[in-house]
């Protein structure tokens, strides 16, 4: 055991190594704010030289997530310049991308409010099936699963990347953007210990990037990950390979922040594995370099690290605990499972240099990080940390009572043999009360979960009830106005034209006698016709004839060829829809339509109306939106006036899901998605 003065030394040894780092360290931090205001003024002169706005548009929204990392301040500026140069109304790709970007810029502060708007800017994004609006729903789509994955929800990140992501990727033909995906899940695969899938993935993401020459950095990264994994795998020969590939993009990329150090952090650790001292201690020299060259405390942290799990396995403890001092030092481990290697490495180093009750406070610290994430096998070692303290001051006792007699020490071996067994049926206790509360608390949490459930399924079962009500009333309003339109077209209709066919007769044969008579019944005969007219027009608003004998389309474009006047023109845009479909879902999106025009028409004041109908993935997707005086949408009395409950219950009864976005003097937005 080393004496006061020997720890006084290394911890004076060790305040000067922190000084001379953590200046270096400020003077790399100007070069890089130096540097980051010379990059994004590169990339806002190209913004400059461009003449096509949607180039500029693309390039202001880069300049936002590049100042993400540095001013949010700025990210916020460039987002709505490139707002500003959108259409007005800005389209459902304009509007997607606004609302990804201000996604990204939400995503470190307020994760929640980010999914919310990656969710809506990929309902935007998926009206569009160009390559680049794939591109963007990858992108997308990781940044999600990067949200998932600092919840610590890293099997949801998986699921997204494997049927989001990647898939994305390849339909916008995005090689570079797969061959990252595919590197994201061998990492998680190695968190998961399972380092034979994750060199599988390595592989693909290697191939996948094979055919693009200049993501040189990218490869980089692959190569030294999948030598790690090598390394966890315990194949040192297929790690020397990888590094080997490795080391001909360090020398061409000395510039990169994160590749350069992690190289030599990885040849660190292949090097420990050979047990080759002189190399591990020459890289870890180069890495700490790199790593303060450019600037890059995240890795002076890791590389740090590495070198005090060389000295652990080389037996300095001491060396090992003030290069893991170290390690912390430089940035703190923030998230709960590198936190616990920490602690866990910590309270090893201290028990092998004696300090047992610092030991024991790492591990006591250790358990509160492991119960943070749910994992409870942690009190067995806190006791085991404790009896080793206790066994070993007893222990010093039996030392210092050597030169006494016989029986006093056998007094004591006996004690200390009663003490271990006092030990170990207080452990078998606190065990059964921990099991006993546990299966306690468990079965409670059962017993409410049922309970909620139970609760739950009146709630479905009474809306069921209440939408097979609306349903049967919405099917009997149908049948009957199919009836009266029938009634109506067919039988009084007929009666009206006869009527007329007969006064034209009477007039033709008897010459219309004089020509007040002759007026009288021509205009009983125009009256007639506009009776027949105005009859025809409430046939067809009961029941068209085109949404009866023809489709949907065709039956929504007569609707808004109708229903448009000299102040407010109606414009169909069918993207694609098919006319197959049953005629419950037909006669109720016409309805539901109808109904939405004449709201535009009676409150709205607008003077353009779109209605839009589209299919994708087996969804329907309907827009209505108007450029009139909007609504506001808090005024619950003015949102039922409107009938939006009546048009949502009709959804409902379909399982799909409507959105209506207005604002006074900005119009309104009526979004419909309908499975098919």
């Amino acid at each position: 055991m080393m004496n006061k003065n020997t720890h006084k030394s290394l911890f004076s040894q060790l305040q000067i190594v922190l000084i001379v780092f953590l200046w270096l360290f400020d003077l790399s931090f100007v070069k890089a704010q130096d540097a980051v205001k010379q990059y994004s003024d590169s990339l806002l002169k190209n913004v400059e030289k461009t003449s096509a706005i949607e180039e500029k548009i693309e390039g202001l929204l880069q300049i936002s997530i590049f100042w993400i990392d540095y001013d949010t301040v700025k990210a916020y500026q460039y987002l709505e310049e490139a707002h500003r140069l959108m259409d007005e109304p800005p389209t459902d790709y304009q509007k997607g991308l606004y609302h990804l970007y201000h996604a990204n810029i939400l995503m470190d502060f307020e994760p929640q409010k980010a999914k919310a708007e990656f969710s809506i800017a990929d309902s935007l994004l998926a009206r569009n099936t160009a390559p680049k609006s794939y591109q963007y729903r990858s992108k997308l789509w990781n940044n999600y699963g990067v949200v998932l994955q600092k919840e610590d929800k890293s099997a949801e990140f998986m699921e997204v990347i494997v049927h989001k992501t990647i898939p994305y990727a390849r339909l916008a033909g995005d090689s570079v953007q797969v061959g990252y995906q595919l590197q994201n899940m061998a990492m998680l695969m190695s968190n998961l210990s399972n380092y034979k899938d994750a060199a599988g993935y390595y592989d693909q993401a290697l191939l996948a990037l094979r055919a693009v020459p200049k993501r040189k950095e990218d490869r980089m990264d692959i190569f030294i990950n999948a030598a790690r994994n090598a390394l966890f795998m315990r194949d040192q020969a297929k790690a020397r390979s990888y590094l080997d590939s490795a080391k001909i993009y360090v020398q061409q990329l000395p510039h990169a922040v994160t590749s350069v150090p992690s190289y030599y952090r990885t040849e660190l650790t292949y090097f420990n594995r050979m047990g080759d001292k002189a190399k591990v201690l020459e890289n870890y020299a180069k890495g700490i370099a790199a790593a303060e060259k450019l600037g890059n405390a995240y890795m002076l942290k890791d590389l740090n690290f590495e070198l005090s799990m060389f000295y652990r396995d080389s037996g300095a403890y001491q060396k090992a605990r003030d290069y893991l001092l170290l390690s912390n030092s430089y940035q703190p481990y923030s998230r709960l499972q590198n936190r616990a290697v920490y602690q866990r490495e910590m309270a090893a180093l201290e028990y092998h240099l004696g300090n047992y009750k610092t030991a024991y406070a790492y591990m006591d610290s250790l358990r509160m990080t492991k119960d943070s994430i749910h994992q409870r096998d942690v009190a067995a070692k806190l006791l085991r940390f404790e009896q080793q303290y206790k066994a070993t001051e007893k222990e010093n006792r039996i030392l210092r009572l050597e030169t006494k007699n016989k029986e006093q020490e056998l007094a004591i071996a006996k004690s200390r043999w009663w003490g271990l067994a006092l030990g170990a049926g207080l452990l078998l206790a606190i065990c059964v009360a921990y099991f006993w509360r546990k299966i306690g608390r468990d079965n409670k949490l059962l017993l409410l979960q049922k309970d909620l459930l139970h609760e739950e399924e009146l709630r479905n079962v009474r809306q069921r009830e209440r939408l097979n009500q609306y349903a049967a009333i919405l099917q009997g309003q149908e049948a009957e106005r199919n009836r009266m339109a029938k009634d109506l077209h067919d039988g009084l209709g007929g009666l009206l034209a006869g009527v007329k066919l007969k006064l034209s007769s009477i007039v033709a044969r008897t010459g219309g006698g004089n020509s007040d008579d002759r007026d009288a019944i021509d205009d009983v005969v125009h009256q007639l016709d506009y009776s027949v007219d105005e009859l025809r027009r409430i046939a067809h608003d009961m029941m068209p004839e085109s949404l009866r004998f023809g489709g949907l389309a065709p039956a929504l474009s007569d609707l808004c060829r109708y229903m448009g006047t000299a102040s407010m023109q109606v414009v169909f845009q069918n993207l694609g829809i098919n006319d197959n479909y049953p005629d419950p879902l037909r006669i109720t999106v016409y309805r539901i339509i109808q109904e939405l025009l004449a709201n535009a028409i009676k409150h709205a004041n607008a003077t353009k109306v779109i209605v839009q109908c589209s299919e994708l993935d087996n969804w329907l997707f309907v827009t209505v939106e108007d450029n009139g005086k909007g609504m506001d949408k808090k005024d619950n009395q003015h949102t039922n006036r409107l009938g939006l409950v009546n048009i949502q219950n009709r959804i409902s009864l379909l399982n799909g899901h409507i959105e209506t976005i207005s604002n006074p003097g900005e119009g309104t937005t009526v979004n419909m998605q309908i499975p098919l």
